[in-house]
């Protein structure tokens, strides 16, 4: 039951994140440091998918290689954003964060989900 905790507080921690790339956006002429938005293993939700937490085992299983991957994507995207942000081009990165960001947000939200359920049936 833990790990199903984990995740609901990790999907929280993901959304909370969407928040703060507003804020990168209005703050990037400002010097935002995209390497660390672009790090998938330094934000809270990063640092609990890449933790101690899960077994060499659970490492392999498709649910976590699967919302890996889509974290990673989640964080490349998000510093896309940023990037387009820091070189004045407003339009361009709320375009994106609206757009190919959202969707890959709410993929790797559903791919949580999924994970949750397939470890309520001990499938993960």
């Amino acid at each position: 039951m833990d790990r199903l905790r984990d995740i609901e507080e990790a999907i929280g921690a993901h959304a909370r994140w969407m928040s703060d790339l507003r804020q990168a956006i209005l703050d990037a002429r400002s010097g935002v440091d995209v390497a660390m938005i672009r790090a998938d293993d330094q934000c809270e939700f990063g640092k609990w998918l890449y933790g101690s937490r899960w077994s060499a085992e659970d490492r392999t299983t498709d649910s976590y290689q699967e919302v890996r991957q889509l974290h990673a994507d989640f964080h490349e995207l998000a510093a896309q954003v940023v990037e387009r942000a820091a070189q004045g081009k407003t339009v361009e990165a709320y375009a994106l964060l609206y757009g190919e960001y959202v969707t890959m947000s709410g993929r790797l939200a559903l791919a949580l989900r999924a994970w949750q359920g397939r470890l309520l049936q001990g499938v993960a």
